[in-house]
């Protein structure tokens, strides 16, 4: 687990799971790339695929670097899909429930970055769910991502 994400790249890739159909691809370009979000994804089933960047906070305020605002908004004008997720950890952005998750839409980076979670348009947080891990609502998630029901 690091620090920057808190475990959350391996949650959302225990819950979105190869036998489903996604892949995942970690990308670790600190030193050749910088901005470069941590996590490509590619989903068969729906012939979908994007970016995700995964962050972690214990309050409302989330780091962001100036290159991976450069990064995603240059590639969200682009067409590509990019979002970011956010594992927020404490008690106000949660609601006193512990963790929480935030799927945020690549254009609002900028947003995040000023303004943190509570500042964000309301139309760019794509889903929020509070809770313990697996109380949050992975299939919502999955449609999100790829724009395709989950099939139960």
């Amino acid at each position: 687990m690091t620090i920057a994400d808190a475990g959350l790249r391996k949650v959302v890739q225990h819950h979105l799971h190869k036998s489903q159909g996604w892949l995942w691809t970690p990308v670790e370009t600190a030193g050749t790339r910088q901005g470069v979000p941590d996590t490509h994804w590619a989903h068969i089933p729906s012939f979908t695929s994007g970016w995700v960047e995964h962050k972690a906070t214990h309050g409302w305020a989330v780091t962001v670097r100036p290159h991976q605002i450069a990064w995603i908004d240059l590639h969200m004008r682009a067409g590509v899909h990019c979002l970011i997720m956010v594992r927020a950890m404490g008690v106000g952005s949660s609601h006193d429930r512990g963790d929480s998750l935030w799927v945020i839409d690549g254009a609002a980076i900028k947003a995040l970055a000023e303004k943190g979670l509570n500042g964000i348009p309301g139309l760019a947080v794509l889903g929020r769910w509070c809770g313990e891990l697996h109380e949050w609502n992975w299939p919502a998630v999955q449609q999100l991502m790829t724009g395709r029901q989950h099939d139960r």
